[in-house]
């Protein structure tokens, strides 16, 4: 089809047009454990947990008053807001101030009512309530702020399977919620809860396809103006790759793919990565207009050169990309795997596509590209010349960034997902402020038998282990069993705090526990407290903001204590959503690394049956990984922690950094061998022909990649400046330690320094 190029434009457009439409079969989910691995034992052992006590996704209305939530109008409001919450899709539950149940009694009979029964009763008892809440400890500080500026409502939803269109109702119907409703004098009405986060995030992943992804556009075409000075080929790369991006976003529509929140980030990483193969052929081609030949000799003469290296980077680069298989989340094997499908349909689409759209394009006249000519040999003329210096400075930054390496904390941050543009981070800083953290740990303590739960001693060391959690640095409260039995304590013993205690024998336990199931009102149970069998109970640990290396001591040194200090109670680590992606950035940095070692196995080998050369294949090495090491080696001595969305930079680095190393080598491979150049003339012939088209695919990954700075979704935000960051290191080592490593290793058959520097290199 090279002699009928508008037959191959037709074909191409329409398969990448066919696969295109995919798209309207793809599906977003925002549930946060897709980002775990069904064989994940930290996420088995949370959904043991919910199995017993029933799995509690909410939405939680944050009520903040301008003066005090317990003025009458701030009560009415929290009563009509608890109302509607019952009110919301899959609502099970809804917990407040107003409908808290609180027990009261005297030695033979328990009354638990709610603080709000009625809400005439308001005016009467709202100069009663603070010292309700005053009393008890599951609202005080819990619920409702101690200086009363801040209280919560909260809905417990029981969300079926495919639950993705049941959280979207459910926060849509809390959102008209609080947009019918008129705070009047309490100020303010947010949103939190976990639903409410999912919703959010799927929110954040539209908000950056829908303007970063068209800013991205808007940077690449005018750098690949200004660099290529050439309209046409600025419009025929775009083309190519905006049908790469929709063929391979399609592509995995049909086949059924459902996208977590990291596939967001794949347009922006594919639209970049299409970019190389283009501008190496388009540059070329644009070189060799320049010197005189026609359209018809120069495109042959550019897919001459570059065939071989553009199949290599493409090989290479899936390669690097795959190697996220290697990842314990799921959604990154995804965004492996999606990359590289993009990769070798921007392959096909720039031997194709473009190829056949230059030939019915105009002939470009009389425009040297940027970079191109005597700039690229003064450079390369000055690295000859100073490569021993360069050489050995590059070694001493390379060993210097390395030893930064270690600083980097492995932690997970997950409340700092969204910056303050969001409303729900904005809520999530005033909940951890007020109402006593936004971090939960989950202990299921098993007894072993059934109504193992009323053994006096189980109960007097869970009692004993809330109390030393609570000791402990970031807890603010407990909740638990050992709660329940000391208020209904005091409430059988006429009120009196100084009976807020433990009951002492098995029998009062079970007498405590049926009289409160017997006078709770209709619908309320205990079922999130204990299980079905009694043998078995859960104590909830919250905890201000913390990062997740905090937590895991923490969890570490509550199992020892346990083991210590608490016979009757299993020592077992403790679970939920903050704990498990805690553990999966240790879990996914192990697979990573495994991942990397594998792909960059594979890509030295290929490299070396490439280049036909052991000595150049192991050269390629530092290349590929020193970029790497320098960017974490960065970001340890600035930021000085890698998260979950970090940690997958070295694979992704890995596949894009070894394109330049490829373009390089093959350049002065080919020099080398076919033109007989000594190494200071394959390093001049290198710059000559592909040192400008190094410059502007890295300059627009560069800035491709950095734009995502503007996301307001932090792993987005953070992943995009740390691989802009080795993006441009990996052409400082191209340009600045490449040569002079080639210059001091490959000097087989070489002649002197300058051999070759004044010849035209065709």
């Amino acid at each position: 089809m090279s002699d009928r190029p508008a037959l191959t434009i037709v074909l191409t457009l329409l398969i990448a047009t066919l696969l295109g439409t995919g798209i309207f079969r793809l599906e977003v989910t925002t549930d946060l454990r897709v980002y775990f691995s069904a064989d994940n034992p930290q996420l088995a052992a949370l959904e043991e947990l919910e199995e017993k006590y029933r799995r509690n996704d909410s939405v939680f209305f944050l009520v903040k008053a301008e003066k005090s939530v317990y003025e009458p109008a701030c009560l009415q409001l929290i009563y009509d807001l608890t109302e509607a919450a019952w009110q919301l899709p899959y609502a099970f539950r809804a917990s407040s101030l107003s409908n808290y149940q609180y027990s009261r009694g005297d030695e033979h009979t328990i009354t638990t009512r709610a603080i709000i029964e009625d809400p005439a009763e308001i005016s009467a008892l709202a100069a009663d309530i603070p010292a309700i809440v005053a009393a008890e400890p599951a609202l005080r500080d819990a619920l409702v702020a101690a200086d009363g500026s801040v209280t919560g409502v909260v809905a417990l939803l029981a969300l079926p399977a495919g639950r993705d269109h049941a959280v979207n109702e459910a926060v849509s119907a809390a959102r008209e919620q609080v947009a019918a409703t008129d705070a009047g004098p309490c100020g303010e009405i947010q949103l939190a809860g976990s639903a409410t986060n999912s919703v959010a995030l799927g929110e954040a992943v539209r908000d950056d396809l829908s303007s970063l992804v068209v800013l991205t556009y808007l940077v690449i075409t005018l750098g690949l103006l200004a660099l290529l000075r050439n309209l046409w080929a600025t419009g025929l790369i775009m083309m190519v790759i905006t049908l790469t991006v929709v063929a391979t976003m399609g592509l995995f529509g049909w086949l059924g793919y459902t996208l977590s929140p990291t596939a967001g980030f794949v347009p922006s990483i594919v639209l970049t990565i299409a970019v190389a193969d283009c501008v190496h052929i388009v540059s070329n081609y644009l070189i060799e207009i320049h010197r005189g030949h026609n359209r018809e000799d120069a495109i042959a003469e550019s897919l001459r050169i570059n065939l071989g290296p553009v199949f290599m980077t493409s090989i290479t680069t899936a390669i690097g990309v795959l190697s996220l298989n290697f990842s314990d989340s799921p959604p990154y094997r995804d965004l492996g795997n999606m990359v590289a499908c993009g990769v070798v349909i921007a392959f096909f689409l720039s031997l194709t596509l473009l190829p056949a759209a230059i030939r019915l394009a105009p002939v470009p006249r009389g425009t040297q590209l940027f970079f191109s000519g005597r700039p690229a040999a003064i450079l390369a003329d000055w690295i000859i010349a100073h490569r021993r210096a360069l050489l050995l400075i590059g070694s001493m930054v390379l060993v210097t960034a390395a030893a930064f390496i270690p600083r980097n904390e492995l932690t997970e941050n997950w409340h700092e997902y969204f910056t303050e543009h969001y409303e729900i981070r904005r809520t999530i800083d005033l909940i951890d402020a007020r109402l006593g953290g936004i971090h939960r740990i989950y202990y299921d303590l098993e007894t072993g038998q059934p109504d193992g739960i009323t053994d006096a001693a189980f109960v007097q060391q869970l009692d004993a282990f809330a109390g030393w959690l609570e000791q402990q640095p970031g807890v603010t409260h407990t909740a638990g069993l050992h709660t329940t039995l000391k208020l209904l304590n005091r409430a059988l013993q006429g009120n009196r705090d100084d009976q807020y205690r433990l009951p002492a024998t098995r029998a009062e336990i079970a007498q405590f526990l049926l009289l409160y199931e017997l006078s709770l009102p209709q619908g309320e149970s205990i079922d999130n407290l204990i299980d079905q069998d009694r043998s078995a109970t859960r104590l909830t640990v919250a905890i201000g903001k913390r990062d997740s290396e905090q937590l895991l001591e923490l969890d570490r040194r509550a199992t020892a204590w346990l083991a210590t200090n608490a016979p009757q109670l299993q020592a077992r680590p403790g679970t939920g959503l903050d704990l498990i992606f805690a553990h999966i950035t240790h879990r996914n940095i192990r697979g990573l690394l495994v991942g990397t070692a594998v792909a960059l196995a594979a890509i030295s080998l290929l490299m070396i049956v490439a280049l036909q050369s052991v000595r150049l294949g192991l050269i390629s090495l530092l290349p590929n990984l020193a970029p790497a090491t320098l960017a974490y080696g960065l970001w340890g001595m600035t930021a000085g922690y890698i998260d979950l969305a970090l940690s997958v930079v070295i694979c992704m680095s890995l596949g894009i950094v070894v394109d330049d190393t490829v373009h390089f080598m093959s350049k002065y491979r080919r020099a080398r061998r076919e033109l007989a150049l000594d190494p200071a003339g394959g390093v001049r012939y290198a710059f000559r022909v592909v040192g400008m088209a190094l410059v502007i695919t890295s300059v627009v990954l560069f800035a491709g990649f950095g734009l995502l700075l503007f996301s307001d979704f932090t792993p987005t935000r953070e992943t995009g400046m740390l691989l802009a960051i080795t993006i441009g290191l990996a052409l400082l080592v191209d340009f600045l330690l490449l040569p002079p490593l080639l210059l001091l290793a490959d000097r087989k058959g070489s002649g002197s320094a300058g051999a070759g520097s004044d010849r035209d290199y065709s």
